[in-house]
């Protein structure tokens, strides 16, 4: 099982058998692509001052949808 969070300006998958607890503001997360994510208040679209849109980081993407027995996204498969 997975969920998204904003990080470092795109929406990132982590693994809830990772994370079980929702991640906060200063604590370093690992994204299904990989990446070590440190999280910002901004990061937390929770905070109404936070809410703006971000990206989708298609390599968590990729990832998720392998996992979950999904097809490719049409858009990341280009």
């Amino acid at each position: 099982m997975f969920s998204w969070h904003d990080a470092e300006g795109a929406r990132h998958a982590i693994s809830r058998v990772d994370y079980p607890l929702p991640p906060r503001p200063g604590e370093s997360i690992a994204s299904l692509c990989g990446r070590e994510l440190e999280l910002t208040r901004e990061d937390f679209p929770q905070l109404a001052q936070y809410r703006p849109h971000k990206k989708t980081c298609l390599g968590c993407d990729a990832v998720w949808r392998e996992r979950a027995g999904m097809r490719p996204n049409p858009v990341s498969a280009r």
